[in-house]
């Protein structure tokens, strides 16, 4: 990926000034007793939108101009209606706010498919082939991932173990992870706007800066540490400082993956936005719900969630993607 300064400064003012700039109106949000999972939905958008931004303040030639004008005027109304809920917090914006998801989901399904192909494979867009391969990547990572939930449920044992698999035998997991496949198709464009700019931008970046596996790295650190204002005001208010430290296990090991399956599947993003919304819907078939709210993090759960996250993800740094272009230290 070849970028400069500018469009580097375009996309981190959106990326993360923006996010952060929302602190604020989070703080008062928990203070005041709301609902601030709208400002989760609205973050996941500006990744994607600070590059496209980049990309037409540069004039760059033969962006897909439509599809990015949607995908920012998405992240520009899911960004007002997060501030509006701050002041009115009794009209329903999130429920507003998922509409304007599946719509833009919807519209931008449409404007892809009808866009020149030239155009999408120009700027990362285009569904490349290597099926098969994108398969594998996404069984494997259904399989560990709910082991790890098995596995971490098991720990507790007693009747949490005995009614966690009482759950399973019911019909429940099994109906709501069959939802899951056409949820994605009207709700893709919040899950794009994260590895749009995350593995599509600035890992390449940061690759060509910093040699293959310390750029994937870096990302994840920086992926991680993006998530600091819903960190604070929205998934872990009472146990920050775990909340941080757990963030940062996990996007450092999943950038991996993701950035493996990325590379893996010929350069195709759609791999790891399939894999991003898995990894954040599953949590409603894995758990029976998908409030992901004031949780309360245990340092010792920080430190198992490490020593899995790293046993099944972090072997992917010797992969040849990985291995290919390192610089030396």
């Amino acid at each position: 990926m070849k970028t400069n300064k500018r469009e580097l400064t375009v996309f981190a003012v959106c990326a993360y000034a923006v996010p952060f700039l929302m602190m604020p109106l989070l703080y008062i949000c928990l203070q005041n007793g709301q609902d601030t999972s709208i400002f989760a939905n609205a973050q996941m958008f500006y990744p994607a939108a600070g590059v496209m931004l980049a990309f037409l303040l540069a004039k760059r030639q033969e962006t897909p101009k439509r599809f990015y004008s949607l995908h920012i005027v998405s992240a520009v109304l899911m960004l007002v209606m997060s501030v509006l809920s701050v002041a009115m917090p009794q009209t329903g914006w999130l429920t507003i706010a998922n509409v304007v998801i599946i719509i833009a989901s919807v519209l931008g399904w449409i404007l892809l498919l009808t866009e020149k192909k030239e155009r999408r494979e120009a700027y990362g867009l285009r569904l490349h082939g290597k099926f098969l391969t994108a398969l594998a990547i996404c069984v494997y990572f259904l399989a560990v991932k709910t082991g790890m939930v098995f596995l971490s449920v098991a720990m507790l044992g007693g009747d949490t173990w005995a009614n966690y698999l009482a759950y399973w035998r019911s019909p429940t997991p099994w109906i709501m992870a069959m939802a899951l496949i056409p949820n994605f198709f009207l709700s893709f464009l919040p899950f794009f706007g994260e590895e749009y700019g995350w593995r599509y931008y600035l890992t390449p970046a940061l690759q060509g800066r910093f040699g293959a596996r310390r750029g994937a790295l870096a990302v994840g650190v920086l992926w991680g540490l993006w998530h600091l204002p819903l960190n604070l005001f929205f998934y872990s208010p009472e146990t920050t400082l775990q909340s941080i430290a757990s963030q940062l296990v996990v996007c450092m090991t999943l950038g991996v993956f993701f950035t493996f399956a990325y590379e893996k599947c010929g350069k195709n993003i759609w791999v790891p936005i399939l894999l991003h919304y898995l990894n954040n819907n599953m949590i409603l078939v894995w758990t029976g719900t998908a409030d992901i709210s004031n949780q309360v993090i245990r340092w010792a759960d920080v430190g198992v969630s490490a020593v899995m996250y790293a046993a099944v993800f972090l072997p992917f740094l010797a992969a040849k993607c990985y291995r290919r272009g390192e610089k030396a230290v």
